[in-house]
């Protein structure tokens, strides 16, 4: 895929999501990030970008919400005139010890991490549709394989 005056929207613009847009800035490409209450750092990520020469814009979005997955996409199609890449990379962890954790914290972990990339996807296809395709890449954290203890409530 030629990247080169492309639009992606990245969910999370911290650690990962702030490399993630910088390198997609590199290749050509204009960025929208989504965040939940990191303003600081998506805005960080933002001004990588424009460091490269690129578009940035950030929007913020509680994706535990389902209409919000709707909300940020449109928001973003409409600010850059097209979406052609989402990067689902949205996330929260509750640092809990698992014999502690509740099954609404389960529900609050499954909302953002699994169920927005679902909605955030299927309110991005028909943009992407319409000008011919897109791609949808869905990160997924390395904690539950890791084992690190200081992470309980994926043991």
């Amino acid at each position: 895929m030629d990247l080169k005056d492309k639009v992606a929207l990245i969910t999370g613009g911290k650690r990962i999501g702030r490399v993630v847009a910088t390198q997609l800035a590199a290749r050509g490409m204009d960025v929208a990030l989504g965040y939940a209450r990191s303003k600081a750092e998506a805005e960080q990520a933002a001004a990588d970008v424009r460091v490269a020469g690129r578009r940035a814009a950030i929007f913020q979005a509680d994706l535990a919400q389902p209409a919000a997955a709707e909300r940020l996409v449109r928001a973003v199609a409409e600010d850059f005139g097209r979406l052609d890449v989402l990067v689902n990379m949205a996330s929260v962890y509750a640092q809990r010890p698992f014999d502690e954790l509740s099954a609404a914290d389960w529900d609050g972990v499954l909302d953002v991490d699994l169920r927005a990339a679902f909605l955030c996807a299927h309110a991005a296809v028909p943009h992407m549709r319409k000008q011919g395709g897109g791609r949808i890449v869905n990160f997924s954290d390395w904690i539950a394989k890791s084992g690190r203890p200081r992470y309980r409530g994926f043991l």
